[in-house]
């Protein structure tokens, strides 16, 4: 059990280098943009969580929810470049992504199909 520990540990500390590295490049590189670096972060969450599963320890839902959102956002971030559509609609994406996984995460997560009567 203490070596998971210490695995999961060593693993979010990766998780974070990654992070950092990759946030400094978005940042430095000019043509790199907001939905390209969500993009890339959120391949990097959902990454260290796929690394979980494959060393036998458990995912932390939040940083797969959270990385999937990001994923998502990116996307459709760059898609609205491709399409030539305005700045402003990138924040109106994120808002409609977030609220599609507030609305949907319950019914994804449910441990127990079976409502109580």
């Amino acid at each position: 059990m203490k070596i998971k520990k210490i695995q999961s540990h060593n693993l979010s500390i990766f998780g974070w280098g990654a992070l950092f590295v990759w946030w400094s490049v978005v940042v430095m590189i000019d043509p790199i943009t907001l939905g390209m670096g969500a993009l890339g972060t959120g391949l990097i969450m959902v990454c260290i969580n796929t690394a979980r599963v494959l060393k036998g320890i458990k995912p932390v839902n939040s940083t797969t929810d959270i990385g999937i959102t990001l994923i998502l956002w990116g996307a459709l971030d760059q898609v609205r470049l491709m399409l030539g559509m305005p700045a402003g609609l990138s924040f109106g994406l994120i808002l409609l992504v977030v609220g599609l996984n507030i609305w949907l995460t319950p019914l994804l997560h449910r441990s127990n199909p079976e409502q109580p009567g």
